[in-house]
Parts: C-alpha cells; sequence; structure tokens
C-alpha cells in the first residue's frame, strides 16, 4: 500500500501563508469531503502554554485549517482536547494557547472533552477490552489531528498517533499509564486508540517543532515545514524521520504498520513537496530512554550485557527545588503515587517510580529535570559508536 504525504515549506505562523500551504497540499493528496459535516480540529494541548514555547499546536494553523475547510463546505468547526493534568482548568488551557481568542473570531465552538462524557469503545484483541474516548469523538462527521511535531521522552516522538491520546478524558490517561507502564506497551496501546479515534485527515505543524527532552521541557526547534495527509501512520514515519529516527525506531510507527493501519515504510510513501533525503533530523537533540538506549545497541556482547544490567540503568526525573513551586501537578499526574508532598518538598519515590515522565512532561514551571547516571551514559556512547 502506498500512501501520500505533503511536506511543504512553511516558515512563519501567517494565516494567509498557512491557507495557501494547505490548499496547495490537497492538490496532491486530495481534497477533504467535509461538505455539510460537523468537524473536529483535534490539536496537541498538552498544557496551558502559550504559543511561543512550541508546546501546543499553534492557534493560527488551527485558524487556517478551519478556515479552509469552512470554504470547502464543512457546517460547523468544533476545537476540542484534553489536558494532561486531569485536573487542569480547560477554560484557562484554551485562553493561554490561543483556542479561546481564534474561536471567538472564527465562529468555531471550543468543546470540553471530559464534560461531553464518555463512550466505550470496542477494542478487539487489545491491551484493554474497552477504550473510553471523549463522547463528542463519535458525534462530530469528521476529525482533523492537528498535532505539534516534538520529541517525546517516553515514546521518542509525538506526532499523529501520540495526538489522539488527547481523546482519553480525565484520569483515565494515568490509569492507561498505569495498565501499560513499558514504552512498548504504552506504544501498542496508543496506536490501539487511534486505531478507535480514525482521524479522517493528519495536518502537522512543524513550522516550530521541539527538540531535546520534549514534549514540554525541551527546545523550540524551526522545521519550517507542514505535513498533511490521510494516512497518520505514514505522516509519523516521516516525521520520525524529520527528528532523525527510522521507522522501525518508533514503536508507534513500527506496531500501527505491522498492525495494518497505515503505511510505515519510507519506501512505500509518496512525497510532495521535497526529496526524503533532505528532511532527515540528523542535527536534532533526541531524548534518551533505557530502552532505545539498550534496543538500538548493535554489538551482541553490549546488548547481552545491556539486558542484565538494566536494573542499574538510570535515567530518571529529579525535581529542581529551586523552581519548584509546589502547585503538586507532579502529585496528582503520577500514574503509579510515587510523588508526594513532605516538609514541604515535593519528593519521589524511586521504588514506585516507572520513568513514564508523566511529572516531568506536565509540570508548568519545568521543575522535573531528567537525569541519567554515569551507566546510562556509557551506554548511550556505546550506542552512538555502533
Amino acid at each position: 500500500m502506498t500512501s501520500k504525504v505533503a511536506v511543504l515549506k512553511c516558515e512563519e505562523y501567517d494565516k494567509e501563508k498557512i491557507k495557501a500551504t494547505l490548499l496547495k497540499g490537497f492538490e496532491f493528496i486530495g481534497k477533504p469531503e467535509v461538505k455539510d459535516k460537523r468537524v473536529l480540529l483535534k490539536p496537541n494541548l498538552l498544557m496551558p502554554a502559550e504559543p511561543h514555547y512550541a508546546v501546543t499546536t499553534h492557534p493560527t494553523v488551527v485558524e487556517a485549517t478551519g478556515e479552509v475547510l469552512l470554504k470547502l463546505g464543512a457546517k460547523e468547526i468544533l476545537v476540542g482536547d484534553s489536558p494532561g493534568n486531569a485536573l487542569s482548568n480547560v477554560d484557562n488551557l484554551y485562553r493561554r494557547t490561543g483556542m479561546l481568542s481564534i474561536a471567538e473570531k472564527m465562529g468555531f465552538k471550543l468543546v470540553n472533552f471530559s464534560k461531553e462524557g464518555i463512550i466505550e469503545v470496542e477494542n478487539p484483541d487489545g491491551i484493554v477490552p474497552t477504550i473510553p474516548l471523549s463522547r463528542i469523538i463519535k458525534e462530530v462527521d469528521y476529525i482533523v489531528n492537528l498535532p505539534k511535531l516534538k520529541t517525546h521522552n517516553f515514546t521518542l516522538i509525538t506526532c499523529a498517533i501520540k495526538n489522539t491520546f488527547g481523546t482519553i478524558p480525565g484520569f483515565n490517561k494515568s490509569k492507561f499509564h498505569s495498565i501499560a507502564p513499558s514504552p512498548r506497551e504504552f506504544s501498542r496501546l496508543l496506536v490501539e486508540i487511534f486505531r478507535a479515534v480514525k482521524p479522517a485527515l493528519n495536518i502537522v505543524d512543524a513550522i516550530e517543532g521541539m527538540e531535546g527532552d520534549g514534549p514540554s521541557g525541551g527546545v523550540p526547534k524551526k522545521f519550517n515545514r507542514i505535513l498533511m495527509s490521510y494516512d497518520g501512520v505514514a505522516i509519523d514515519a516521516i516525521g520520525g524521520w524529520m527528528l532523525g529516527y527510522k521507522p522501525n525506531e518508533i514503536y508507534t510507527t513500527k506496531i500501527a504498520g505491522e498492525m495494518g493501519i497505515g503505511t510505515s515504510s519510507l519506501e512505500h510513501i509518496e512525497l510532495f513537496g521535497c526529496e526524503l533525503k533532505e528532511l532527515f533530523g540528523s542535527d536534532v537533540k533526541k531524548v534518551r530512554t533505557v530502552y532505545n538506549v539498550m534496543e538500538s545497541i548493535s554489538s551482541p556482547i553490549l546488548s547481552f550485557l545491556s539486558k542484565r544490567l538494566v536494573r542499574l540503568i538510570k535515567i530518571y526525573p529529579e525535581i529542581d527545588d529551586t523552581k519548584c513551586i509546589k502547585c503538586e501537578i507532579c502529585l496528582r499526574s503520577c500514574p503509579k503515587g510515587a510523588i508526594s508532598k513532605a516538609n514541604d518538598r515535593m519528593t519521589i519515590d524511586y521504588k514506585k517510580c516507572i520513568s513514564c515522565y508523566c511529572c516531568h512532561e506536565l509540570c508548568p514551571q519545568r521543575a522535573i529535570l531528567i537525569k541519567k547516571n554515569k551507566l546510562a551514559d556509557m551506554l548511550w556512547l556505546a550506542r552512538d559508536s555502533n
């Protein structure tokens, strides 16, 4: 199966330029069938962060997409997501991410996924028997997935597949981290969620993405691109390539390809707008996890040793007391209850910690750092030399 992915240059968040880019992309992948349909735009709104932090999908991309779809005949545009912190104020989220202002300007309807109720979707042969999606997902006619291209400390990248995790409202996100504690298991669960959501169209904000300790603690990086495809797996294969990864290095991409949900092989992706070789992110600062350090070592001896020394490898979250304001978001978001407050300090019980990095991902002060011990550094150097 061959899939089409448009990777188009777009160097700034100018609405007219983004609209022109989208229309150019539709000439290649085909126009979306949105006439007389209620369309849900699902951006990445991980946390209440202003657009310049490059944590969330830029509001201008959301605005331009909605306007183009209205001109193509969409009946109504809805915008929604659920943040990583289940107790986050959604009104504040929409205000700080710029969604409120564009909704008021364009007449888009903002929806609170948690208040829409939950519908349990059957998940045959899955990690969980049913997936608790926000009810609005099944009440709209057409879903446009609008992820931000970023590195991710647990899944290596966040793009189209990972972005659908936001359709799981409330504390079910933490529950899923607990059910699927390893990156491989969690990635399988993410693919199952993506399969249940079935976004019709994927448009990636890669004008400015993130490198390093993403998805919230990294550094903004200009990619100057917008990616478009009806195949979210193919778009993740290209997005991962832009971040410096081959498709088989990203669990979500690899698993989705094996499940036949989309095209994960670069050889079976038809690109428009650029050549594959010019996209590879050799200069992108990657994340470093226990799992990708071990699995990428090709030396048989080092691989044998690393699998037995895994309990000694430490890539772990650490709280910076000078930045911590004791908001307790990390405490409430930890799926294993590994974080507590004592003597006016937040502390981590590393016997309970599963290194899912939810605390790092959701800390609004960037007060949680990712630390490595010497053995992890040694294995990473071994990986780079192979």
